[in-house]
């Protein structure tokens, strides 16, 4: 219980930097979270200190709808959105099969179409963002109805090309963050183009450095921090077009309390695209690792940068972060205390820890010939032991 008392601290006083003093002293916290595991006791310490339920955010009335948006040249297959309550099982694995299938198309048009824009910038061709906009859009309309992209984003191990991979990942946990947050139409579109480009500085750092095994030294590291001065001079250019851009590709490594680089920028002198952008930036970086350290899954990312407690990051992002990202996307895998191995279903909004799921594995290792689907709300006695990683 000793981490699981340090990572409820941590909650504890990330809501009191950010709550007025009145509100601090009448929020009463329970010391013991009988009868729940461990992943529901931290759910409950989350939704207590945000003051409600953790339900994703509405669209306002200027948000995203389907039939609003422009379409890729490549016309992606169109997403679901099944207004049954409680669709059948038949229908239920219809549904997912085809935003799975919508999003594993998106994901990998993005890599060929950011692709070509780094090459491009490479070739020293002038940068223009307007080619990527429908494809920002798109990455809202697919997290916004299915779990599959932002799964595809945790799980897919990063291609060669580092650092399109990255940027794509970093831009769809971006969106999510800023759904999360009520952004609407306009800003996410601005958000998501900033995020997608925000490392673009990278294409100047030698790749010996990029992908070192072992930690890098000082003078290596010196390099690193420049890239955001050398990304400056690339997208200089759009400042009266897309000011977003170049504000969230100078600041993005700007941190809460002035130990970022390169201007150490503190508080409100970082812009809060460049603040959502650089809480993306490090939970991509530890769900995918480094050269020298295999990356955290979900639930245990959330937990390292819960445990920066506000110091680094705004309370307020930390949040819209926790809101956002599923600790347990749809599709991924799971270990109940059953020990028998589930896939996630679909998501629970109300108690995101209790999903529903379908067994796969007995408690014996041996396959189930017949998948059993459980709802775990309904399931008091089984619960969600940790997330495993597809091999």
């Amino acid at each position: 219980m000793a981490r699981m008392n340090e990572v409820l601290k941590s909650f504890q006083d990330l809501q009191s930097e950010d709550k007025p003093k009145t509100e601090q002293t009448s929020d009463k916290r329970e010391s013991a979270f009988v009868g729940f595991s461990g992943l529901d006791a931290i759910k409950k310490a989350i939704t207590e200190n945000l003051g409600g339920s953790p339900t994703p955010a509405k669209p306002s009335s200027e948000s995203i709808r389907a039939a609003d948006l422009a379409r890729t040249p490549a016309d992606f297959p169109k997403i679901s959105s099944s207004k049954s309550s409680t669709p059948s099982e038949s229908e239920l694995k219809a549904i997912q099969t085809q935003d799975e299938n919508a999003a594993n198309q998106l994901y990998m048009e993005l890599h060929r179409v950011f692709g070509n824009v780094v090459q491009g910038i490479k070739d020293k061709k002038s940068l223009d963002p307007k080619s990527l906009e429908k494809y920002i859009l798109s990455v809202y309309e697919s997290v916004t109805s299915s779990e599959f992209l932002f799964l595809k984003a945790i799980q897919r191990k990063r291609y060669a090309t580092w650092l399109v991979s990255h940027s794509i990942n970093v831009a769809i946990f971006t969106i999510k963050i800023g759904v999360s947050m009520k952004y609407d139409r306009e800003k996410l579109t601005k958000l998501g183009l900033a995020a997608l480009l925000h490392d673009v500085g990278m294409i100047n750092v030698p790749n010996n450095i990029i992908f070192k095994h072992g930690r890098l030294t000082a003078s290596e590291f010196a390099i690193i921090k420049q890239h955001p001065n050398y990304g400056y001079e690339i997208v200089k250019h759009l400042k009266s077009d897309y000011p977003n851009i170049v504000d969230v590709v100078l600041q993005e490594q700007e941190r809460e309390d002035g130990s970022g680089y390169p201007q150490g920028l503190t508080g409100d002198k970082i812009s809060e695209f460049a603040k959502v952008v650089g809480l993306a930036d490090v939970f991509e970086a530890l769900v995918h690792g480094r050269a020298y350290r295999e990356g955290f899954i979900t639930y245990n990312a959330i937990q390292k940068i819960i445990e920066s407690r506000g110091k680094q990051f705004n309370a307020k992002i930390i949040r819209a972060l926790i809101n956002g990202v599923s600790m347990f996307p749809v599709g991924s895998m799971v270990k109940l205390s059953t020990d028998e191995i589930a896939r996630v279903l679909s998501v629970n909004s109300q108690r995101p820890v209790r999903p529903v799921v379908e067994v796969l594995i007995d408690s014996d290792g041996n396959k189930i010939k017949n998948p059993i689907r459980l709802n775990l709300e309904e399931e008091p006695l089984i619960y969600i032991v940790k997330p495993l990683i597809e091999s």
